[in-house]
């Protein structure tokens, strides 16, 4: 099937919640982490939560997911592949991943993923804490891979799961897919702490990889960010992001780099997703054949736009990629 862009990640329910720095205290985990929980600890801190903290909404959420929803409201073709769980009704809706018959996500019997997003509401640029429990993500394995799937996809887009199945299914993917299918990889914070060589065959496949600048340092160690950059693209990495949050976002090529600056949001609601619509952003970019430049503009402009609404309720759709191309005197879309 002819996709844009598929995905290949993890289906979440996200629940978003305002909360004070002592609910951050109280956990022992810091705005801006990203951990793996199980049930236990839901059991023993989400009555604590609704004590220290209010809830904003709850939605659909996943990295890829997030990437993959961007795009699809963008107006590009996507598709998806994933597991989901008996409890999505009225939380999940997939169409927001592509049309249902171009859709390859398993369901089971399992709770669907869960993402509990902890926004610091004592903090001016409301960063956030997300706490992840896997549950039917951990079946979206080489057992449910069909390959034939992402074959005539343009772009596939990567993001991390918990457990080894699906990873193991990622890497038998990237080695069967023909070079003409372009790979972008975010592995987000639960893959960087797996450290580069259990990555090195997905990232050596890579057209683009996404890292936030802490994932760096996690995945590469404490070395200077020119020598991480050097050794991911000795690897076979063609194209590095860097997101950095407020400070910006820069490209690195072999022998090039780029930088542009935040876009001032109108206002902060929500960070939860917004380096994920930032991927979907220098995607759009790429599959429009924009120089680099403009994939970061175009990232920058996304994630801004996303930031302003709680979860994917303030995406950036056709209307606002049309005036972005406008306003770059481009017409390469319509």
């Amino acid at each position: 099937m002819k996709f844009d862009c598929a995905g290949f990640g993890s289906i979440n329910i996200d629940e978003f919640w305002e909360t004070s720095s002592k609910f951050f205290e109280l956990i022992g985990i810091a705005p801006g982490q990203e951990v793996v929980q199980d049930i236990y600890w839901f059991n023993e801190y989400y009555p604590s939560l609704k004590i220290f903290g209010e809830l904003k909404g709850i939605g659909p959420g996943g990295s890829a997911a997030n990437t993959i929803a961007a795009l699809r409201r963008m107006g590009f073709s996507t598709g998806f592949f994933g597991a989901t769980g008996n409890d999505i009704d009225g939380k999940i809706d997939l169409d927001e991943l592509g049309q249902s018959d171009s859709l390859h996500i398993r369901h089971t019997n399992l709770p669907s993923g869960r993402c509990i997003a902890l926004i610091n509401a004592d903090d001016a640029h409301r960063d956030r804490a997300l706490v992840i429990l896997p549950n039917a993500n951990n079946l979206a394995d080489k057992a449910s891979l069909d390959v034939n799937y992402f074959c005539d996809s343009n772009w596939v887009h990567l993001t991390s799961f918990v457990s080894n199945g699906p990873l193991e299914a990622q890497k038998k993917l990237v080695q069967t897919l023909p070079d003409k299918v372009n790979i972008s990889f975010d592995p987000g914070a639960v893959y960087c702490r797996l450290g580069i060589k259990p990555l090195e065959s997905i990232i050596a496949r890579s057209r683009v990889l996404f890292l936030a600048e802490e994932e760096l340092v996690t995945l590469m160690g404490p070395t200077p960010m020119d020598e991480s950059i050097s050794k991911l693209i000795s690897i076979g990495a063609k194209t590095i992001v860097i997101k950095m949050g407020h400070r910006g976002i820069k490209v690195f090529q072999l022998n090039k780099t780029w930088f542009h600056d935040a876009v001032k949001p109108i206002r902060i609601v929500d960070r939860t997703g917004a380096g994920d619509v930032a991927a979907a952003g220098f995607i759009a970019g790429l599959i429009l054949s924009l120089p680099p430049i403009d994939c970061l503009a175009l990232a920058s402009g996304t994630a801004s736009k996303s930031i302003q609404g709680y979860g994917r309720s303030m995406y950036p759709d056709r209307e606002y990629l049309k005036n972005f191309l406008a306003n770059r005197q481009t017409n390469v879309y319509s």
